[in-house]
């Protein structure tokens, strides 16, 4: 007998709810990196159309190239909240042991090698969850003939939602005078 929550994650599965959070993951990343690197200047309105763009760019890929990114972007999640699991422990059981856990762990931190190992670990990571299979499938697969293309109603749906938002923000940005 299945238990609630595989149910539940059951259903949010064939809702397609995880391909969202997709969307919004890339939406949230985008728009922390335009705000903090600044390179569209510091206009919050710009920051967030393009942010939108890209993550309904995100939303699209697996629907255009037919692959799922949300198995491997959940195994990914699950094994570096195993990681960060076992790096919280271990600092924790250290700091038993070392008066001033912090400033040791900030002196650890600031060494080339330990820039190496967290670069090659982030690499383990991401070769073992199968996110490179995605990069290497869009690569060297071509794209596929013959799959129907969405109802029209759909698309215009969409496409009028994307219009509503951009109206919906060029007017508030103009309203407060930015």
């Amino acid at each position: 007998m299945e238990d609630v929550f595989s149910l539940v994650v059951s259903k949010l599965v064939s809702l397609g709810f995880f391909n969202f959070l997709t969307f919004i993951l890339a939406l949230t990343l985008v728009y922390a990196l335009l705000k903090q690197r600044k390179i569209f200047g510091e206009n919050p309105i710009i920051n967030g159309l393009i942010a939108f763009s890209i993550a309904f760019f995100v939303l699209a890929y697996p629907i255009i190239s037919g692959m799922n990114l949300t198995p491997q972007f959940s195994a990914f999640f699950s094994q570096a909240f195993v990681l960060i699991l076992i790096f919280f422990v271990g600092f924790l059981m250290a700091s038993f042991f070392y008066p001033d856990i912090p400033k040791m762990v900030g002196e650890f931190f600031k060494s080339r090698s330990t820039l190496f190992g967290v670069l090659a670990l982030s690499l383990v990571l991401f070769i073992s969850s199968g996110l490179v299979g995605i990069i290497y499938n869009s690569l060297v697969s071509s794209q596929q003939q013959g799959r129907p293309s969405p109802p029209t109603e759909i698309t215009l749906l969409f496409a009028g939602l994307i219009i509503a938002i951009v109206v919906l923000l060029i007017s508030s940005s103009v309203s407060r005078g930015g």
